[in-house]
């Protein structure tokens, strides 16, 4: 039985996090990908299925969903026609969830966005936070792994779990990528 919990805005527009316990085991990830589509504590859609999946199959007993856009949303293309996709929160989530992994030796980073990640420059003030905090963890821990990701779109963004198999691999983004 999966245990799930989210943080949505008091105006129903947005989700901050989706907190799911998929297992008892102790590793943590940290999901972010593009926007929040439907799922909640009573709903699973299909980017969530998998993204599930894909963390039971490495053993992760924590998922913590977070996003580049809070806008609840069926359709990416709607982040384009909206006045305020990012949301007021959700700097801060990505903030305080890239201060915790950075600390936390049993946490991982898995970003999977595609290319519209690029829209209004999400993916650079993600990538411009996460320096700091890697190196953070690497000071604390050493040998440690970077943001994850299953592959690259051609533009060089992280690739929307969706459109993947559960049996992908997960490896490490390589920053020199990061546009």
């Amino acid at each position: 039985m999966i245990k799930k919990s989210c943080n949505i805005s008091k105006c129903g527009r947005y989700r901050w996090t989706l907190d799911l316990e998929i297992s008892e085991e102790s590793k943590q990830i940290i999901f972010i990908g593009l926007n929040p589509s439907l799922s909640s504590e009573e709903f699973t859609d299909n980017t969530t299925k998998k993204i599930i999946n894909i963390s039971k199959k490495y053993s992760y007993g924590k998922v913590k969903i977070i996003n580049l856009f809070g806008l609840i949303s069926t359709s990416p293309k709607s982040l384009f026609s909206d006045n305020n996709p990012i949301g007021d929160f959700n700097n801060h989530v990505i903030i305080e969830n890239l201060k915790y992994w950075s600390n936390e030796k049993n946490c991982n980073l898995w970003i999977g966005w595609g290319n519209y990640g690029s829209y209004l420059g999400r993916n650079k003030f993600f990538f411009n936070k996460l320096k700091p905090y890697l190196q953070n963890k690497i000071n604390i821990f050493k040998k440690t792994l970077g943001p994850l990701c299953i592959k690259k779109t051609k533009k060089l963004n992280p690739i929307h779990p969706l459109y993947c198999p559960n049996n992908s691999i997960l490896s490490e983004y390589d920053l020199y990528d990061c546009k």
